[in-house]
């Protein structure tokens, strides 16, 4: 017979014991990421088979997360979970299942995860009472594996797309290091050669730096289809600003461009808010819009002195490199550039138009 006190630590090790499984059950819930996740097809097929395997009207694929049941999908019903007051076990999930539907008959599996953790349940519901078949536990059962199935293959897809995150960044780090260096090198070399030669591996160095600059701004959200460019404009007018130490402004409506325009766009911006530093005075504005017409408007602004008589975009000197550069990106673009006097005063304005991806 046991003591009072050998009974007291048998009873306080279970309870520890039963705490510790529920922390691990919980934490593989929460390495699935399946809490509160939009409808799946996937998943919403599971339940509409066993509705039609057992005929009955109500099928759930639920998940347990502390004092709620949550359902993934839920076949001939409305509700999203059953919610209680205080935390629940796996144990307690059918009886309060069958607590809130009252039903004839109710048949469930459990999600068992290959390490043991009970995540929830499948279960079919019908309002008139019959025998469950031992055939058709096995294919609950079955069914039920497959649910655990979907999340392990969801949980490798997250992964890989994590693990393909980061190998991006270290490229990308990597590839502006590369370009810093390529920089600092041309650098050196004008310090060694002729004037004019000097002013050109200047200019070369100051590009390969601006391409740096766009691309490091860029990387954070390279891993998604498409990017929203003011945030990313912002940032990248940020630096411009205080490389240039003028201020820079960015305004318009915020939407979403792919990708694989975002690089272009930066450029352009580059090079012509250094153009409006160089030739304007005072502020420089940045807008971005989308037009009515199916396409995006992006303007540089500036507050000097205006475009110089004569002025043409198809400029063949070798200073106007910077604006063969901003032609030939809009020409990847399939855009337009345009320019003409800021139309807020003062200054010129070049704007570029291009269709919306």
């Amino acid at each position: 017979m046991l003591t009072l006190i050998e009974s007291t630590q048998h009873n306080h090790a279970d309870a520890l014991q039963s705490t510790t499984a529920e922390a691990g059950r919980l934490a593989a819930l929460k390495r699935y990421d399946i809490l509160d996740t939009p409808p799946e097809a996937a998943f919403d097929h599971i339940t509409a088979l066993a509705a039609d395997l057992f005929k009955g009207p109500i099928a759930i694929i639920s998940f347990l997360d502390g004092g709620r049941l949550w359902f993934k999908s839920h076949h001939g019903l409305d509700a999203t979970e059953i919610k209680w007051g205080r935390d629940a076990t796996s144990s307690a999930v059918e009886l309060r299942l069958r607590r809130e539907f009252n039903p004839g008959f109710f048949a469930c599996a459990p999600l068992r995860t290959p390490d043991g953790h009970d995540l929830g349940t499948l279960c079919v519901i019908d309002h008139h009472p019959r025998q469950i078949e031992p055939a058709e536990i096995r294919h609950l059962e079955a069914l039920a594996k497959i649910v655990v199935d979907l999340l392990e293959l969801r949980l490798a897809k997250n992964n890989a797309s994590a693990r393909a995150g980061l190998m991006a960044a270290e490229i990308d780090h990597r590839a502006m290091n590369s370009l810093q260096f390529v920089a600092s090198l041309l650098q050196l070399q004008s310090r060694a050669v002729g004037a004019e030669a000097g002013r050109q591996l200047a200019t070369a160095a100051n590009r390969v730096l601006a391409v740096a600059r766009v691309h490091r701004n860029f990387a954070a959200d390279a891993t998604a289809d498409r990017i929203p460019v003011l945030a990313y404009l912002r940032r990248l007018c940020g630096e411009l600003s205080d490389i240039l130490a003028t201020p820079v402004a960015v305004e318009g409506s915020e939407v979403s461009v792919p990708t694989k325009h975002i690089l272009a766009i930066g450029l352009v911006v580059n090079e012509l808010v250094t153009n409006a530093k160089k030739h304007g005075d005072g502020a420089i504005k940045v807008t971005f819009c989308a037009r009515e017409d199916g396409q995006y408007e992006l303007c540089v602004l500036d507050r000097g002195a205006g475009l110089p008589e004569g002025f043409s975009l198809g400029a063949t000197r070798v200073d106007a490199l910077g604006m063969k550069v901003v032609t030939a990106l809009t020409s990847q673009l399939d855009g337009k550039l345009s320019a003409g006097p800021n139309p807020a005063g003062p200054g010129a304005c070049f704007t570029l138009v291009f269709p919306a991806g």
